[in-house]
């Protein structure tokens, strides 16, 4: 067996983040639309980028928001 570590990170302004991980997944909980690399994901939807088997990325990713409201966007990194 292999071993990992879950990654929560919370996120309310606009930044550019590394991945450095084999999956990540983004999940806006906020009230604005949140923009990963210009996917809109409006208030309580998500976007998962799975990884397979010994697979790694560490390219880095912009994120953004829209509109008025609550910037929370979630992201959660499964590193090993």
């Amino acid at each position: 067996m292999t071993k990992y570590t879950p990654f929560f990170i919370n996120y309310d302004r606009a930044q550019t983040i590394p991945t450095n991980c084999n999956s990540i997944i983004f999940i806006n909980l906020g009230t604005t639309t949140a923009l990963i690399e210009n996917v809109s994901l409006a208030p309580t939807q998500s976007f998962t980028i799975d990884g397979n088997a010994c697979e790694f990325t560490d390219a880095t990713i912009q994120i953004n928001f829209s509109g008025a409201g609550n910037n929370n966007l979630v992201v959660v990194k499964k590193v090993f």
